[in-house]
């Protein structure tokens, strides 16, 4: 595989070349694989020019997912592991109901129940998984229609449709025609700052800009969304990793040319 070598180290990574780019796209992923993207016309001797002159940027990043995992490990969804649930940690109790048609979830005196069928090993993991997920999504989805109908009044706004989804990047976004889309994993936020993501999206229906007046306007709601969104630049990182349930959180410059 390709590889340059810096401050002593050997960097390896994976190139992918295609005819639809038009850039070249770095990416490091969680598990500390570098992914390079070029347009067909970039040599290999052009991408490795590239890299190398990232190589700093690349092992920051490989370092920081390093501390996140060592932090937050991947779950393996047995009984007795932890989850968070609007802030507060739930412990994990895995029930078998013989002949149950689907797997589900439900909250009882903070604890976690899975009820599944005689699954076994990895198909266990993966029902347990499943069903942890479809109950976040039901969760998040109704706190989100709470809070937007809530806060919708205050700011004088109509929202669109409401979107629960899985996304790797982002906690949530609003569309030019006011759907919002929001991640399923919110849920497992302190309220204060799931009310922070939401009103944050319905301001965007004032102004779709980052501008002054935005941030006016979400300071008159929320006097204090700085805390609250520096609450979630500290730790959000660590709830994807608690319960990631897919790969593909990772990290991501664009470039014009190798040149830059």
């Amino acid at each position: 595989m390709p590889h340059i070598v810096h401050k002593k180290r050997r960097l390896i990574y994976r190139l992918y070349s295609t005819g639809r780019r038009k850039t070249i796209a770095l990416k490091v992923h969680r598990n500390g694989w570098v992914d390079v993207r070029v347009p067909r016309h970039i040599t290999r001797a052009m991408a490795r020019c590239f890299v190398a002159k990232r190589a700093d940027w690349i092992l920051d990043k490989q370092r920081y997912f390093q501390e996140l995992l060592k932090e937050h490990p991947a779950k393996e969804f047995r009984n007795g592991e932890t989850f968070p649930v609007l802030g507060r940690s739930y412990r994990l109790r895995l029930e078998r109901r013989p002949g149950l048609s689907a797997p589900f979830c439900r909250t009882d005196d903070r604890r976690l129940r899975v009820f599944v069928n005689g699954q076994s090993g990895e198909a266990l993991k993966d029902a347990v998984q499943e069903a942890i997920r479809d109950w976040y999504r039901a969760l998040t989805e109704k706190k989100a229609r709470a809070m937007l109908r809530k806060h919708s009044r205050e700011l004088a706004v109509a929202p669109g449709k409401l979107r629960i989804v899985e996304q790797a990047k982002r906690w949530a976004s609003c569309s030019k025609n006011g759907d919002i889309r929001v991640n399923w994993r919110l849920s497992m936020m302190p309220m204060p700052v799931f009310e922070y993501v939401l009103v944050h999206e319905l301001c965007h229906l004032k102004t779709h800009d980052h501008s002054l007046k935005f941030w006016r306007i979400l300071k008159s709601v929320l006097p204090d969304y700085e805390k609250r969104r520096e609450w979630l630049r500290q730790n959000g990182p660590g709830f994807i990793f608690s319960a990631a349930t897919v790969e593909g959180i990772e990290t991501e410059i664009m470039a014009g040319d190798c040149a830059r």
